[in-house]
This record gives C-alpha cells, structure tokens and sequence, in this order.
C-alpha cells in the first residue's frame, strides 16, 4: 500500500503523462492521480476542495494546453502555486507541498531566469530524470510537512537539536506568528538550513574538510560511521544527508587534538588514520591552478576540494544569510570554461580578482 498520494497536474497527452506516472509510482510509496488544468479560476475552486484527499500537488510548469471543450488553457504553475499559496496561508485550501515537474528545456527557458517563483515550489525535478532519489526526496518532503503540521513551531523537534544553540535569526519571524504558515516553516528550513551550506554540510563537502578523497578512499564507509553523531537527523534527512557543521569540526578536535581549519589534507587524513586504525583512506589532492590542500568546500563546477581562499564566490542572486556561507569554484574551472558550460557566474566582488590571476597565467 502506497505511503501518500499526490496529485498531479499536466497539460500534455496521456501517452507522455501517464509514463511519469509509472515512474513515480514504480517503489510503490506514491499514488499519482493525474489530471488536466482547468481555466485559472475553476481550476483553484477545484483545488481547494481535493487538496485534503491528497498529500501533495505536482505540477506541470506549463498549463497552457488545450482543455477537452477546445478551449485554451493560458496559465503557467507559477500562477497557480503563489494562489494556492495564499489560499493555505488564509486557511482556506490545505497547506501541502507543491511539486515543480518539468522538462529541463522549458526550466531553463523561464523559470530559472524568474527567482520570484523559486519558493513557491518545494522542489524541482526532471521529468526524464526521475529515479528512486526523486521519490525518496518526495517523500521526504511530504513526512517534513507531516511533522511540521503537528509541531509548528517546535523548532527543536523539528531540527532534532536545542534551536538555543542556534543563530536565533534563522526562524524569528515566526516566533510571534500563532500558526505560522507550514509551507513557509518547511521553506526556510529547507531551503536556507539543508540546500545552503552553513549550519549544514553535504557529504561532499565532509569529505573536503576532511581532507579525503572519497571516491578512492575504501573506507570512506567508516569514516562516515566515525562521524555518525555529528549527523543531521531533523525533517527532510531521508532525502538530505547532512552533517551539522560545527559537530563535524568539534569531533575531529577530540580525536586529532588538532583544530580542523589548520591542518592540510594529508595531515587530515594521518589523524584520522591513527585514529581509527585505518589505511584505506586517500588524502584529496589540489587541482590545476590551486596550491592549497586546507581544503573547506568544493568548486561547483568541478565537484573537487577547494580552500576557499582559494576559490571564488559564485553569484547566486542574492547574498547568504548569516548562518550560510558562500558557495565556491575553482580557477581551474573558470579558465577551462567549465564554469560556464554549468551556467555559473562569479559574484561581481570577484571580477578584479579574477582579472588579475587570470592575465598573470
């Protein structure tokens, strides 16, 4: 028996539509009941009264197809979310995860260029790119939004951590919110805390301030089990492996009695060998262009190690919270246009910077 059951909105044929259905419905944890838009305004009535039979809502970026009377739909998902949006926010439409389905093509044509539109979505994934990943990360969201609705503003549950020992400013503004809406607590939680480095690290950037190539390393297993209590365990951790940054830090520190931030990659991993009686583990190496191996994260573009004095910050649009920190990439991938071919542009207080190295070579 399937786990929870979404609802999902497509403007396209039933023969293009109904193999994502299967796709997404392939581990059995999904029911997909898939239907076509309405016009704009019968479409939301419609909405408002069948959200509660459904865990979530999967749209379709473009709901501009022909309906069944001949008549044009002429309306795209971002219309319809900010509408369901505000209708949760009223208490007038359940408050549910909002899924954005698309082809890559159609994302890059408009809604990556539209960062007005990014939150009113939960997550983005590919319509040919769909795997048990996507329907892991579904889920996960789903269960987030789950236990925020019965806890809303127990942060500390809901981080599995004393929110006291946090950056206070993270969730304040729903500190004197009654009911703060669930979308937006389940928003900043996910994407300023778990999608932006800071507060949390992903397992490649564990693996840099480790100073470990992991790909080469066998027993990079252990290492993970070493560091297992340092692990993030609060909402939307069965589709984000995380690590609480400064945990990680601290618990190098006791086992080497060295501070993390001062030791290269090969003095990294010597630590860690003595340790833990490990030989299995490969220090990571710098790549063209860099000398550093105090690595701290990881270029962008490349996926590679990188000491951030080294790097250079990308603009991402807007500028890190206070709790996150920026993200990075490489010389050598600016210069071999790899950055490029990824879309990624330097934060405009790079562009000397980089003018300078870059004539010096």
């Amino acid at each position: 028996m399937s786990k929870y059951s979404l609802l999902y909105l497509d403007d396209e044929k039933d023969r293009l539509v109904l193999p994502i259905k299967e796709k997404l419905e392939d581990q059995g944890q999904l029911t997909i009941t898939v239907d076509k838009p309405k016009s704009f305004e019968d479409e939301i009535d419609k909405l408002a009264a069948i959200l509660p039979d459904f865990s979530g809502i999967v749209l379709d970026l473009q709901l501009n197809g022909p309906q069944e009377d001949g008549s044009q739909v002429r309306y795209q998902a971002p219309s319809l979310a900010q509408q369901l949006r505000i209708l949760a926010s009223e208490g007038k439409a359940k408050d549910v995860p909002i899924f954005l389905c698309s082809t890559d093509d159609k994302v890059k044509a408009s809604f990556k260029r539209d960062f007005t539109s990014h939150d009113l979505f939960d997550w983005t994934f590919m319509k040919d790119e769909i795997s048990s990943a996507t329907i892991d990360k579904i889920c996960s969201i789903v269960e987030g939004y789950d236990q925020i609705t019965k806890g809303t503003k127990d942060f500390s549950a809901l981080l599995q951590r004393d929110y006291n020992d946090l950056d206070q400013r993270i969730l304040s503004r729903f500190i004197n919110e009654e009911n703060p809406p669930v979308h937006e607590v389940a928003r900043i939680i996910f994407k300023e805390v778990i999608q932006e480095p800071g507060l949390l690290i992903n397992e490649e950037i564990l693996a840099a301030r480790l100073g470990i190539d992991k790909e080469k390393s066998k027993d990079w297993d252990k290492i993970l089990d070493a560091f297992k209590s340092a692990g993030y365990d609060g909402i939307f951790e069965s589709g984000w492996n995380r690590w609480w940054a400064d945990r990680v830090a601290d618990l190098f520190e006791s086992f080497a009695k060295e501070n993390l931030g001062f030791l290269n990659a090969t003095e990294r991993v010597n630590a860690l060998k003595a340790k833990f009686n490990l030989e299995n583990i490969v220090p990571a190496k710098a790549l063209p262009l860099s000398n550093s191996t105090n690595f701290w994260t990881i270029c962008q573009a490349t996926g590679n190690p990188i000491d951030t004095f080294e790097g250079y910050k990308i603009d991402k649009k807007k500028e890190p919270r206070p709790w996150q920190e920026y993200s990075y990439v490489s010389l050598y991938a600016l210069m071999e246009r790899i950055a490029e071919a990824k879309n990624i542009k330097l934060h405009p207080s790079e562009f000397e910077r980089f003018d300078i190295e870059s004539a010096a070579l």
